[in-house]
């Protein structure tokens, strides 16, 4: 009736169901402190705010009392309290109360998602998204000297945090499988969830009194349970620290950063921030217009992969996008130059470097652009750096038919039905896919070899056949530097795929993930991958030659220095609102992986093999990773032959790269 506009009946509508309520479950009922709360937003409809104002305020403070801090309810009834006190022009009280709920939901999200499945987690955060945007525009209201910070503080805290909880709760699976862990891990999982499970349904009569005591209990219980595991995995301990705004400071060190930030409008349009953090101060800059952004940079990447492009085309376009989205930082970077960025939405897909300024100069030439995907990673100790060997897996043989003849191959393959309905199957998704050998990635793997002995470095090179999946599950410690030379994929989602995408989380999960999870969808192919395609999710191997994003998460690589991808489009993915990229680069990031070097579209042979020399030459010599790559771009710039930005920008560092 209130959408209706009919808005006396609709207050006699409710008047009647608020005291209807009120007489048979009393006042300190929930669903009599729903009818309050409707009561209010109609309040708000019928611009009666002072009446609104009373009636949300006594309902928060019931709810908090009868439901708990964490119930639905009273976060519902808290925001729409917060947003009247910004309508009623009560801006400090509104902004308190609007931090208030953000650290509330921080630690609601905090004890819900950990015992979620993806499906639901990516729920909870989509579901949530609305109140984070109604954050971002209340600070940006404020437009005060707490504005940039705070804005920095809800990117910390949520920027990539439904991967952050997966690898977490990969780890622990892990653990599970040793004998002395799998006491913790398995309280670790019953107490977290019996956290969740109080925290969605609040206190009831008999345990009011003594509910916020549980609560805390419980929540020591699990950091007591987390400090245990984190004595036995840096990596584990790394991904459960609670990350500061200070200690992310303390760790960008003399650098810059930009923080990249997508909400939406009052509107729902989309929009962006960026925080820049220079010398301990803060300050942002506010993007009206993501979706003429977004259009610039697709143009850009389509002409910068046009390998005959002119090259005042490529700047025309390059320098459109800098002086809309780089433009406005420059009075906020000064005269640093060494800029941590932490993209957000299709920036994510943006090679930096290329932007033209109005020097007719790319960024490239005049800054040192590192590239991270969240802030906190400044924030987080090294883990101790792997002692292994360089470690190349360069053109497998996707024909090998090794795992064809295993005999649980066989017995799939007398099985199976020799239908038509067999051979659609195989035309789509997983089942579908076949590669055409990659001659140039052997030859890429040799050279980097030869490049390695001339430096005294122990490499091991599997090639062909040997360039095995299994290689990455049986390392007896992680290499300090990892290669691989192969194809890589990223499928979009596909409804046909979700049987079959269940059986590919080997190692995983005891429970099949969702089959829309693009972290299955995205992978690395080796030896064997076309021959064993027709039988994937229905072989039990590790070594059925794809390796998913979400398998990497199970991969042992902490304290790898550097894994390099030079396979097609490895940088890309599933691009989520606030999340980044779902795909590999991210997967092995979590993995353990300080640095990982991916690339955004196919460069010739050729131009790889020299971009990959001249880095490896440098890099192995003793130079960081970054200014070697870095240092070979410039070089391939200053070369005629090979200073088109095709050549020079399809490879990006991510990582601290220090």
């Amino acid at each position: 009736q209130k959408s209706l506009g009919n808005l006396e009946a609709a207050e006699k509508h409710l008047m009647g169901a608020l005291a209807g309520r009120t007489k048979v479950f009393g006042k300190r009922h929930a669903d009599t402190l729903r009818s309050m709360n409707d009561m209010g937003e109609l309040f708000v409809v019928q611009e009666k705010l002072e009446e609104a104002l009373k009636m949300f305020q006594e309902t928060l403070k019931l709810e908090e009392e009868v439901l708990g801090e964490n119930h639905p309810y009273t976060f519902e009834t808290l925001n729409n309290l917060a947003d009247l006190l910004k309508i009623m022009g009560k801006t400090e009280e509104a902004y308190k109360l609007f931090m208030t709920g953000f650290e509330r939901r921080n630690a609601f999200l905090d004890r819900v998602l950990w015992v979620a499945g993806d499906n639901t987690r990516q729920s909870y955060i989509s579901l949530h998204r609305p109140e984070q945007n109604a954050l971002i525009r209340m600070l940006l209201s404020l437009d005060d000297e707490r504005t940039a910070r705070d804005l920095f503080e809800v990117s910390l805290r949520r920027k990539g945090i439904l991967l952050k909880i997966t690898s977490e709760t990969q780890q622990v699976l892990m653990m599970s499988g040793s004998p002395e862990l799998q006491a913790i891990t398995e309280d670790l999982t019953q107490t977290r969830k019996t956290l969740a499970g109080l925290t969605l349904s609040g206190p009831t009569d008999e345990n009011r009194k003594e509910f916020p005591k549980i609560i805390f209990d419980l929540e020591e219980k699990v950091n007591m349970l987390q400090l245990k595991l984190g004595e036995q995995s840096v990596r584990f301990r790394q991904s459960t620290k609670q990350v500061t705004v200070d200690e992310v400071v303390e760790g960008m060190g003399e650098n810059a950063m930009v923080d990249f930030m997508s909400f939406r409008g009052e509107d729902d349009s989309l929009r962006m921030l960026a925080v820049v953090v220079n010398a301990g101060e803060f300050s942002f800059v506010e993007y009206e217009d993501l979706e003429l952004i977004s259009a610039i940079v697709m143009e850009l990447r389509e002409i910068v992969q046009d390998e005959g492009a002119e090259d005042e085309d490529i700047k025309s376009v390059a320098y459109d996008l800098w002086e809309i989205l780089w433009q406005p930082l420059t009075e906020s970077l000064g005269e640093t130059v060494s800029i941590f960025i932490s993209p957000d939405s299709l920036l994510n897909v943006l090679p930096f470097d290329v932007l033209t300024d109005s020097d007719d100069s790319y960024l490239l030439e005049n800054f040192d652009l590192r590239i991270i995907s969240s802030a906190r990673d400044l924030a987080l100790d090294p883990l101790l750096a792997a002692k292994g060997d360089l470690m190349i897996i360069a053109g497998p043989d996707y024909d090998s038919d090794k795992i064809l003849k295993t005999p649980a191959a066989r017995e799939v393959t007398h099985k199976r039905s020799r239908s038509v309905a067999r051979g659609a199957r195989m035309g789509s998704g997983l089942r579908g896919l076949n590669f055409d050998p990659l001659p140039g990635a052997e030859k890429e793997g040799e050279v980097i070899k030869e490049v390695s002995d001339t430096k005294d470095r122990n490499t091991t090179i599997f090639s062909q056949r040997a360039a095995e999946e299994k290689l990455l599950r049986e390392m007896s410690a992680p290499p300090e530097v990892l290669h691989i030379a192969t194809h890589g994929f990223f499928l979009k989602e596909d409804e046909k795929l979700k049987k079959r995408l269940q059986g590919l989380s080997r190692g995983s999960s005891s429970v099949p993930p969702p089959a829309d999870n693009p972290l299955l969808r995205a992978g690395l192919a080796f030896a064997g991958l076309n021959a064993n395609a027709s039988m994937l999710g229905e072989i039990d191997t590790d070594n059925d030659g794809v390796l998913t994003a979400m398998e990497v998460l199970s991969l042992d690589l902490a304290g790898t220095q550097l894994v390099v991808l030079s396979a097609c489009e490895t940088g890309l993915g599933e691009i989520h609102e606030g999340e980044g990229v779902y795909g590999l680069r991210r997967s092995f990031q979590e993995a353990g992986v300080k640095n990982v070097i991916n690339s955004f579209w196919e460069v010739s042979d050729a131009g790889t093999q020299l971009l990959m020399t001249k880095f490896y030459d440098k890099f192995l010599a003793g130079m960081p990773a970054r200014e070697a790559m870095r240092e070979a771009r410039l070089e391939m710039l200053d070369d005629v032959q090979w200073s088109a930005p095709f050549y020079w920008s399809a490879f990006v560092m991510v990582g601290r790269n220090t």
